[in-house]
């Protein structure tokens, strides 16, 4: 909303926003409505603004391209964690609820312990995936704790 601002207290219209800066008014757009953007549209912005990039207010667009194989390979565990959290977080709201729901309407609570279950093994399944369970219960792990814990590198 900030690019809103900032054009409205000029004056501008998008279109003239699109003009000055050289991007389409349909970016502008995206932009107003809280989308994020290129490194090369924040600078464009800014220019056109005269602010730094980050008194925009802009999230910037994460250009894969430019990544090397291990910082690939990061963000890809980065994503699998962030499902992994968000799966977790419906699973506490979503089998509460399915519980309460099948308990309220003159049932038992099993519909709802079924769906517990079955989701609960997943999360357990994809848990043991995401966080390689081998190394943490390995020998490389307790020897990489004890030198944590005796200071040595």
């Amino acid at each position: 909303m900030l690019i809103k601002e900032m054009r409205q207290a000029r004056g501008w219209t998008q279109a003239q926003l699109a003009e000055f800066s050289g991007l389409s008014q349909r970016t502008i757009q995206r932009l107003e409505k809280g989308q994020a953007a290129t490194a090369e549209t924040l600078k464009s912005l800014a220019a056109v603004f005269e602010v730094s990039i980050p008194e925009l207010g802009i999230a910037e667009i994460l250009d894969e391209s430019q990544l090397n194989e291990d910082e690939l390979k990061e963000l890809k565990n980065l994503r699998e964690l962030r499902r992994f959290f968000v799966e977790l977080a419906a699973y506490f709201m979503i089998v509460p609820l399915v519980c309460l729901a099948s308990y309220v309407h003159g049932g038992s609570i099993r519909n709802g312990l079924g769906l517990a279950v079955g989701w609960g093994f997943w999360l357990a399944y994809s848990a043991l995936k995401l966080f390689d369970m081998k190394a943490f219960f390995g020998s490389g792990w307790e020897k990489e704790q004890l030198d944590k814990r005796m200071g040595r590198k």
